[in-house]
């Protein structure tokens, strides 16, 4: 139930951070599900000072940040050397981590993170490969989840697919909507380094249906091959002709489908469920 004042700018640690709003004075007054909806930066900014930068970098390895997630691909890098080390995390550093620049994670680590923030709390092993069938197509060996960890509570996953919502209904998704189907969403716009070569990487992470989500998209552009590279309809365009033709096809609910069926419900019980050792990542 907080609220936050955004005058377009917040100076951190000598520096002037600015958000989006800057030129037209702000968001003014914002709340947290509109810090999500909007990327208000300075709402954001304000969150992680409260929260502070022990229990922000303990969350960033909760949702394995920086770690390898095990997935079955071979190569995969850790890039914990691109996240901030607590005693190393300065004020500004803690405030533009906030908003999700300053730091480094690969795709599949936020893809499998953001999975967990959206399906009650539970974080998965990430992999490619389902099942191995022999040549008759006979199965030989199935793949099975492997489930690691819990992120947040179910009740803090539901209030933050709240948010996710108010990013397609009034906030900075709202552009990306698919007719007919129920969507939660962040995109993201974030300036690489040197910031003065005016180079951004676009991304859009979205997920559904609301309720009981089925499918996750994740659309980066990196740097993309425009004179201003940090229009975020570019990335929102891409995703929406990707989810408008991917739905469908893979059978993804429907609003009308899920009206139909309210009293449905998918999905494990996870009361009783046994978590897999996983303390060998965090010294890998």
């Amino acid at each position: 139930n907080e609220h936050y004042q955004c005058n377009g700018s917040l100076e951190v640690g000598g520096h002037t951070i600015k958000c989006h709003s800057y030129r037209s004075g702000g968001e003014g007054d914002v709340s947290v599900q509109d810090s999500i909806a909007w990327s208000c930066n300075v709402a954001l900014m304000k969150i992680a000072a409260t929260l502070g930068k022990e229990e922000f970098a303990k969350f960033q390895q909760t949702f394995n940040f920086g770690l390898k997630t095990n997935v079955d691909l071979a190569g995969e890098a850790r890039t914990a050397s691109l996240l901030f080390p607590v005693d190393q995390m300065g004020s500004a550093d803690l405030a533009t981590n906030s908003f999700g620049q300053n730091f480094n994670v690969t795709m599949t680590q936020l893809a499998a993170g953001f999975s967990s923030l959206i399906n009650g709390g539970y974080y998965y092993e990430p992999h490619v490969v389902k099942q191995i069938q022999d040549e008759n197509g006979n199965v030989i060996e199935t793949k099975n989840p492997v489930l690691l960890r819990k992120t947040v509570s179910t009740e803090t996953s539901e209030l933050v697919k709240t948010y996710l919502q108010a990013v397609m209904q009034y906030g900075t998704g709202k552009r990306a909507q698919v007719e007919g189907y129920d969507i939660g969403a962040k995109t993201g716009t974030a300036q690489k380094l040197p910031r003065k070569d005016g180079k951004y990487l676009l991304s859009y992470i979205g997920y559904a249906p609301q309720e009981n989500p089925e499918v996750v998209i994740y659309v980066v552009i990196d740097e993309a091959n425009v004179d201003a590279q940090d229009n975020s309809s570019l990335v929102l365009e891409l995703a929406k002709n990707i989810m408008s033709e991917a739905f469908p096809y893979l059978g993804i609910t429907t609003i009308e489908e899920t009206g139909e069926s309210q009293t449905q419900q998918s999905g494990q019980s996870f009361e009783d469920t046994e978590y897999s050792d996983y303390d060998q990542d965090y010294t890998d």
